[in-house]
């Protein structure tokens, strides 16, 4: 934890014993679970809550509205006041209520890291019912209490402790004293050097009061923390929390893109290995579809001799149906292989372009690609016409039908 010292801040560690140790070498710039804030940034103002009625107010409520008045409010998420109950009696409860003064608000002591902000005077053991007086980085603070709760703490404008201090100590104890804060002044404890009139003064001005005079103790955690947070502190850590956010932000989005980029790459993987199966599979069926193959080959090589509408007679009767009664002679029928030629003669062009027409329209004949020239003249009075018709496979057939 970081504490106050009398010039410099003190960094003090808990060891194994659970003692806590005043490190020398430790850097004050370095987190800490705990920073005391010095009593040179804190206002206190106790004061009496009613607790009669029908509508009691909360402590906290009442507390944050003075300190408001004050110019010290809570905002961005930070806590700068704060409250605890102090003492119980019938329909009133005395509060103690500091903040962090608002025109030391942005001082450097209030930005050191740290999980948790405490004032410096509750992490000192101080008396039951008495006064505390200690020094930190130059300044005399003191500490009133009732019943050993915290009650009061201030700063002496004297810089030194004299007679001055005494008188000094006189009249913020009568301003308590007034409004019924204290009651019972047991004890006064100084934990810094003095001079030696000092205590005599003080023995004589509070003489119902006992005067000790000891080093300061070592500074403890409170059991209960008042969760302060500073103003600076809490921007520091507003800005944190929204880096942290932006990190998630990042985060998710790039969790989303692996995400998707992960699906988009297993499906492709599952579409590549389904083309490889079936890839595989076609290979697997090469040989039956180069036997089906071999199988259609040799049908259509077979084909003009096993179908009784490809035999020659059956072509060559096909053909002469085709032929009008007078008009049209037949000079000439061949067969070479899939190709038939036909030549004749008209007598006239209109006799021959209609025997062309018969010809290229018989359902007989389909599966012949037929190539007709224009009929020409012979000797003004006859036309001859040639006919050559090319078979079309059977495939070629089936797809044309299609």
């Amino acid at each position: 934890m970081r504490f106050p010292g009398e010039s410099t801040w003190e960094v003090w560690r808990c060891n194994r014993a659970g003692k806590w140790e005043h490190s020398v070498v430790a850097d004050v710039n370095d987190k800490v679970s705990v920073h005391a804030i010095q009593a040179v940034c804190i206002d206190s103002s106790p004061f009496w809550s009613a607790t009669q009625g029908e509508e009691v107010p909360d402590p906290d409520d009442v507390s944050i509205l003075r300190w408001e008045a004050a110019g010290v409010s809570d905002v961005d998420g930070s806590r700068q006041s704060t409250c605890w109950k102090v003492l119980e009696q019938p329909h009133r409860h005395l509060i103690g209520s500091m903040a962090i003064t608002a025109d030391l608000a942005d001082d450097e002591s209030l930005g050191l890291a740290a999980e948790q902000y405490e004032i410096s005077a509750r992490m000192l053991p101080l008396p039951q019912d008495g006064i505390a007086i200690w020094k930190e980085f130059g300044r005399f603070v003191t500490a009133f209490t009732r019943e050993g709760r915290l009650l009061h703490v201030t700063l002496l404008a004297a810089p030194e402790l004299n007679a001055d201090t005494v008188l000094e100590l006189r009249d913020a104890l009568l301003a308590l004293d007034a409004h019924e804060f204290l009651d019972l002044l047991s004890v006064i404890k100084v934990w810094t050097e003095c001079e030696p009139g000092f205590v005599s003064a003080l023995s004589s001005t509070f003489s119902s009061s006992e005067v000790q005079t000891e080093p300061r103790p070592a500074p403890v955690p409170p059991s209960d923390y008042l969760n302060l947070v500073p103003m600076q502190v809490a921007l520091v850590r507003g800005e944190q929390q929204r880096r942290q956010r932006m990190v998630q932000i990042a985060t998710a989005l790039a969790a989303v893109f692996v995400v998707v980029f992960a699906s988009w790459a297993f499906l492709l993987w599952r579409q590549e290995q389904k083309i490889l199966a079936e890839e595989k599979a076609l290979q697997n069926l090469g040989p039956q579809v180069f036997s089906v193959q071999e199988a259609k080959q040799a049908w259509v090589a077979m084909e003009a001799a096993v179908n009784p509408d490809l035999y020659p007679v059956e072509l060559y009767h096909q053909i002469i149906a085709l032929l009008p009664q007078a008009g049209v002679r037949l000079n000439e029928f061949q067969i070479d292989n899939d190709k038939i030629t036909v030549r004749g003669e008209a007598s006239d062009t209109q006799k021959g372009l209609d025997f062309r027409e018969q010809l290229t329209n018989s359902p007989a004949l389909s599966r012949f690609d037929w190539n007709i020239p224009v009929p020409k003249s012979l000797d003004g009075t006859r036309v001859q016409f040639d006919a050559v018709g090319t078979y079309k496979q059977t495939e070629e057939v089936t797809s044309e039908g299609q």
